[in-house]
């Protein structure tokens, strides 16, 4: 909780403008906010190192071309202050302007482009927000309401967006987050819209700001969890981490089915993206690894078991032909596979395609992805689990191949288990499906 003092000096002390932009003046008026925030991703835009090294490696790879382009939303403070041009390593920049701080969503004015951080914002000291219809006057700074920043409103997602969709200068979208989701049944065009606010800073009631007399709101939590999380030491890690689970956890819905089939017994896995408000896995999909395992046992041996791999071993297909794996592949000119976006010309994916309508009767209804596997012999048991990692050990290899990642990142890197998913069929069932 905030001191005696320190409430006492939110109602009193004017902060200008410059300072506004330092997320450490908000601490004492928001401090619970501020706290959600500095253990988010959004806090350790900056600091993450496997952005750091895919800065260094494109600033290289491009002689330097690629410019500020991921600055712009990853340290919009330090692109406002002109501290990128000069120096493109984010490393040195100072605390207060790395990562997406307070200003960076609170300054904006409007949305010019819903990509590549379309955003304007204002360095007049006002902090926007919501809109609530009975402000507290307080001298910290002026408030006004914002469209962009009320997540009971669709429009707020645009704000997201700007940052959340990424197009190359030459026109191929490597990011799609925002895209998806306005294609989606959760979309402006619906009846009832879902902000990305609404799964991404689940609200409860609290304090709007710890000073006197402040009455009871409906905040919102800064946390934005979504898949990735910290991978040095970095705080409310235990948080970000629990987080994450609890959004998977309802998701998604899985389907096993065995049955007779042509060439022996098939097992058929489907997989449906139910309540996530865009395609899963999305943001940097290239990246993302999702993997169903599956063990059939026929008369007691192991007849097929594909998506195990040990921990630290990379997920792919060359080793497991069988895997059903689930992303994103930058492809050159010529239809090569390459592994970042700057020397990319396509995208092709496999991702779970969020649903478009509520209506049963429209073939697009039917969103779910099945893929079948020929088993002979007489199977008695099948088991499924499906598997996440954020970002690809591959990846992470080239980086620390190319010197720009420390190799200890790589054992930080998390591999979920959703449990939520997980089915086991047995013979004594009959054919059919689980669950």
């Amino acid at each position: 909780m905030v001191t005696a003092l320190a409430a006492a000096a939110c109602a009193r002390e004017s902060i200008d403008a410059e300072a506004l932009r330092d997320p450490a003046s908000c601490a004492a008026c928001h401090p619970d906010h501020t706290r959600e925030w500095a253990a988010s991703m959004h806090a350790y835009a900056s600091d993450d190192p496997v952005f750091l090294a895919l800065e260094r490696l494109g600033q290289r790879d491009t002689g330097g071309l690629l410019g500020e382009f991921c600055v712009r939303c990853h340290a919009p403070a330090a692109l406002r202050d002109g501290r990128t041009r000069a120096d493109l390593d984010l490393a040195n920049l100072p605390r207060e302007e790395r990562g997406v701080g307070c200003w960076a969503c609170h300054a904006i004015t409007d949305v010019v482009a819903l990509h590549n951080g379309g955003l304007e914002r204002a360095d007049d000291g006002v902090v926007r927000g919501r809109g609530l219809p009975d402000p507290l006057h307080t001298p910290a700074h002026a408030s006004a309401g914002s469209r962009w920043l009320d997540g009971r409103g669709a429009a707020s997602s645009d704000a997201c967006g700007a940052c959340h969709d990424v197009v190359t200068p030459g026109g191929l979208a490597v990011e799609r987050t925002y895209a998806e989701w306005a294609e989606s049944l959760f979309g402006p065009a619906s009846p009832r819209p879902v902000s990305c606010a609404t799964c991404h800073m689940i609200s409860r009631t609290g304090l709007a700001a710890n000073v006197p007399d402040a009455p009871l709101r409906r905040v919102h939590d800064h946390g934005f969890p979504g898949v990735d999380q910290a991978l040095t030491p970095w705080p409310g890690r235990a948080e970000q981490d629990a987080a994450i689970d609890r959004d998977l956890r309802a998701s998604l819905s899985s389907l096993l089915c065995v049955r007779p089939g042509p060439r022996g017994v098939e097992v058929a896995v489907t997989l449906d993206n139910l309540q996530v408000g865009h395609a899963f896995p999305s943001g940097v999909t290239h990246a993302r690894r999702l993997w169903v395992e599956v063990r059939v046992e026929a008369g007691g041996a192991v007849a097929l078991h594909t998506g195990r791999f040990a921990p630290g071993e990379v997920v792919s297909t060359e080793t497991d032909p069988d895997l059903w794996l689930l992303r994103s592949r930058f492809l050159d000119a010529d239809g090569a596979e390459v592994k970042h976006a700057w020397e990319a010309h396509q995208l092709e994916s496999e991702l779970l395609p969020a649903a478009v309508t509520a209506d049963p009767s429209d073939p697009r209804f039917y969103h779910a992805l099945t893929r079948r596997w020929d088993v002979a012999g007489a199977v008695d048991r099948v088991e499924i689990a499906v598997h996440l990692e954020a970002v690809g050990l591959e990846l992470l290899d080239h980086l620390i191949e190319a010197g720009e990642l420390d190799p200890a990142i790589r054992d930080a890197m998390p591999r979920r288990t959703l449990p939520s998913l997980a089915l086991t069929w047995t013979l004594d069932r009959g054919w059919g499906c689980v669950p």
